[in-house]
């Protein structure tokens, strides 16, 4: 499967004169189909472990610096604890900036909770939108809802060293989402580096994670011969 199957996977966008419910329905699933779309993405990079398997439990519980966190993605064991995580957003109902600076907000706790306990854990942020929210410029505003998200994901992408701030993100990957139609038209997907606003394709993704991991765990590589 393909972020793009996920997708398909999830359906349609709920029509705008839905309920709250049905909206936060849908987004709950979205980002579950992606989660385990991820996690599958990653056991094929060579992550084997990693949660959740599709159909199987979602969100994985760790004691995070200040206290139980439950991780969308995460690949961990026994002796370390979590070593890489994928916290999956999505904003997916109009208007799409009125919750971008809570779910910031979210994000940046999640982020500093994470590596207080785990300071060397790889831990990353999936944050998708409609294709929609990169076209609502309007005459006063010359940036798309997308665009500003870019902007303010990027100020917490990049962590570099286990020491560097911790509500900093290893790497910010945006979605952007063409749902499938009640038609019949299946989904697809984009994704973009935050940080620079790059289009990568779904192994670019991975392989990305991998390399990120690699550098910060030069004594357990992933999907590198043994010497």
């Amino acid at each position: 499967m393909s972020l793009a199957e996920a997708i398909s996977k999830a359906g349609p966008i709920p029509p705008e004169t839905s309920s709250r419910s049905v909206k936060k329905r849908y987004a709950e699933t979205l980002s579950k189909c992606l989660a385990e779309e991820l996690a599958e993405g990653l056991r094929q990079k060579g992550f084997s472990g990693t949660k959740p398997l599709a159909g199987g439990p979602g969100e994985k519980a760790f004691q995070g610096g200040l206290g139980p966190k439950k991780v969308d993605v995460a690949y961990s064991d026994e002796r370390h604890g979590l070593l890489l995580a994928v916290s999956v957003k999505s904003i997916m109902a109009a208007p799409y900036g009125k919750n971008l600076k809570n779910r910031f907000a979210d994000l940046c706790t999640e982020a500093i909770t994470l590596h207080m306990r785990f300071p060397y854990a790889v831990v990353c942020a999936f944050f998708a939108f409609p294709e929609d929210a990169r076209k609502d410029k309007t005459r006063n505003r010359h940036l798309s809802t997308f665009d500003r998200a870019m902007r303010l994901l990027a100020s917490v992408s990049g962590r570099q060293e286990h020491t560097d701030p911790a509500e900093k993100f290893e790497t910010i990957a945006m979605l952007s989402v063409e749902p499938p139609s009640q038609t019949g038209r299946r989904g697809k997907a984009a994704i973009f580096d935050a940080a620079t606003g790059k289009v990568l394709t779904d192994k670019a993704y991975y392989e990305k994670l991998r390399l990120i991991y690699n550098e910060r765990n030069p004594h357990g590589l992933i999907g590198e011969p043994e010497a």
